[in-house]
């Protein structure tokens, strides 16, 4: 909202405006000098009350004010409101300082998860060609995160032109070839460093086994 601000009590009757430092359209900070008095005993700056951005001057250079003269307006932007409320977070340090530790046991069970994840080589499939292809593109780098089926080079052979996704999501470790390379079905691409995800797949099919031998002694019965 727009916001007239004007002369605070300046201790003397008038001054005169002898230098001004904003103009239409400046940002400016709370306690920013906005322009300068001079009156008979003293020369002082006057600062902005908060920070906005200078909608209108109301004063220029040689202009006689006292208190309460219009000096310019001022939009006002939205943070205001929510000042008031600084007050209440003085107490909520507390309450952080209580929810961190809390927080903390949460972040120790990921810590786990590292442990899971291995490094994968992707190497080109079965292409459908007896020759070799050549790299006519690489859409990922080292250090990109990629998901499953996600393209990571592109082949050109005397067939067609295809792309060659990525078997698993992961993080690019390396890559092994360059445009312009020629490859064939079982050539390495790159080294993928595949997520804990991969572990926790192998549990469940370990799971299943378990619970087709359950059955077993029922029939037994």
């Amino acid at each position: 909202m727009s916001e007239l601000i004007r002369v605070p009590d300046i201790g003397s009757g008038e001054g005169e405006v002898i230098e001004l430092f904003v103009k239409v359209g400046d940002r400016i900070e709370a306690e920013q000098s906005i322009l300068t008095l001079e009156s008979d005993k003293a020369s002082m700056e006057v600062p902005a009350p908060k920070a906005g951005i200078v909608k209108s001057l109301k004063v220029k250079l040689g202009d006689r004010l006292k208190e309460g003269d219009e000096l310019l307006e001022l939009e006002v932007e939205g943070d205001a409101a929510p000042a008031p409320a600084a007050d209440a977070p003085a107490a909520a340090p507390a309450a952080k300082a209580e929810a961190a530790p809390a927080a903390a046991p949460a972040a120790a069970a990921p810590a786990a998860a590292p442990a899971a994840a291995s490094v994968q080589q992707v190497h080109v499939p079965d292409i459908g060609s007896s020759g070799k292809a050549q790299i006519i593109e690489i859409q990922v780098k080292v250090g990109d995160t990629v998901e499953a089926d996600q393209s990571l080079i592109t082949l050109e052979s005397d067939k067609a032109s295809m792309e060659i996704p990525s078997p698993a999501a992961g993080v690019v470790k390396s890559i092994s070839v360059k445009l312009n390379d020629e490859v064939g079905t079982g050539d390495l691409i790159l080294d993928l460093e595949v997520a804990g995800a991969a572990a926790g797949a192998a549990a469940p099919a370990a799971a299943a086994p378990a619970q087709a031998a359950a059955p077993a002694p029922a029939a037994a019965a």
